[in-house]
């Protein structure tokens, strides 16, 4: 094992060099004049956060005595505007969620912004380098707690447990960008190079392995409209994961790899104090030449969520988020009876109300309660299954600052 983790974190460092190499080439390729007329901007964020729940664990040891602070973001971000035609834009994060993410910095996303147009109706361009993935509403700006749609993201979609997979690519993006007497168009097209890890083999092979995933690409598509003279605004995302596996001496699975298919459907409807918003999400995976019984599942989850703004600072959330990991064994008894595992690690249905104070534009405070019913969504590094209870409630706090 000590092996795999060392060839992760090798890997990921490697992606990292590659980015900013790659972004470096671009930078000496200008002309002199052009690096020497640009505009520049640096901001950040941080946020701290506090969980107490009566069983199970969730951004670190929750359950025990007095909860848990390993609940924080760190990250500084800001832009180059290198001629008119090409800006840089990165962050660097460090990010400690309990056993999840260790709270190492790292190279969030870099990428170079190339404007092929800039129309007032009309603009396209191409990005290259370490690229948000394009998936849903909200994986773009999951980073900052001034930008989730929560405290925590809607987890049967935007899964904390397997972030360095869903988050960001290597790779290449084009985006375009339509207004018409319909309304606004947003197209993105994306293919790039998957972050992968131990947190990602703890959900598709059911544990952390010796060996790893080998180059895991991303091919994805994504389509928003918002009607003309409409408060409506909806998405179509499309995906498509391949995640070759190579096994090392003492992993229970043959060499193969995963195919997985991703849907995502997003709704918003918006009014001057009320927002209703609702995604769903389709995940088809292929274990192929793994030794995984069965070697086919598909993945149900959906959200809906209402927001009421009583004044410009305080705003009130209620959120309903349901996950099957298997639609064809919704309740987990099949899973049960062949693995002798819980059945709830199946499947969680997740009641949420949340209360929000901004008292300036620079300070976001949050508090969240969570009533669940099932525990498919909590990562197996911070939950043991033998200690795992199927029906469990959280507390959650946070105060976020931005600059």
């Amino acid at each position: 094992m000590a092996a795999g983790l060392a060839a992760q974190k090798l890997r990921r460092h490697y992606n990292t060099y590659a980015v900013l190499g790659l972004l470096q080439l671009l930078l000496l390729s200008l002309p002199n004049t052009a690096r020497a007329e640009f505009r520049w901007d640096v901001g950040g964020f941080l946020s701290q956060g506090w969980v107490t729940s009566d069983h199970n664990s969730f951004y670190g040891d929750s359950s025990g005595s007095g909860g848990t602070f390993d609940f924080r973001e760190l990250g500084v971000n800001g832009f180059i505007q290198l001629d008119p035609r090409l800006k840089l834009s990165g962050q660097l994060l460090s990010r400690r969620a309990g056993k999840i993410s260790d709270g190492d910095p790292q190279v969030d996303y870099l990428f170079a912004d190339i404007f092929a147009v800039q129309q007032l109706q009309r603009q396209a361009g191409v990005r290259v380098g370490r690229i948000k993935n394009a998936l849903g509403f909200f994986n773009e700006t999951r980073d900052m707690a001034f930008t989730r749609p929560g405290l925590i993201l809607p987890q049967s979609i935007y899964f904390d447990q397997v972030r360095e997979l869903q988050h960001s690519s290597d790779g290449v993006a084009l985006y375009y960008r339509q207004g018409n007497s319909l309304g606004e168009w947003q197209l993105d097209l994306q293919y790039g190079r998957l972050q992968t890890g131990e947190n990602t083999e703890a959900l598709f092979l059911g544990g952390v392995m010796n060996g790893e995933f080998g180059n895991s690409m991303l091919a994805l598509a994504r389509l928003q409209f918002e009607p003309q003279a409409s408060r409506w605004r909806m998405g179509l995302t499309r995906a498509h994961l391949d995640l070759p596996f190579n096994p090392a001496a003492g992993d229970p699975l043959t060499k193969g790899e995963l195919d997985v298919e991703m849907t995502v459907l997003s709704l918003q409807h918006n009014r001057e104090r009320l927002s209703f918003t609702a995604e769903a999400m389709l995940v088809d995976t292929r274990w192929k030449n793994l030794g995984i019984l069965p070697d086919h599942k598909t993945l149900q989850a959906y959200y809906l969520q209402v927001d009421y703004r009583f004044t410009d600072q305080w705003q009130a959330m209620v959120r309903y988020d349901d996950l099957v990991l298997d639609k064809d064994d919704r309740d987990g008894v099949a899973f049960n009876m062949l693995t002798g595992r819980p059945a709830h690690l199946q499947f969680a249905q997740d009641w949420s109300l949340g209360l929000r104070y901004q008292p300036s534009q620079n300070w976001d405070l949050r508090a969240e309660v969570h009533r669940v019913d099932g525990t498919a969504w909590l990562s197996k590094k911070d939950n043991p299954d033998a200690e795992l209870r199927r029906r469990w409630n959280m507390l959650l706090v946070q105060a976020a600052y931005r600059f």
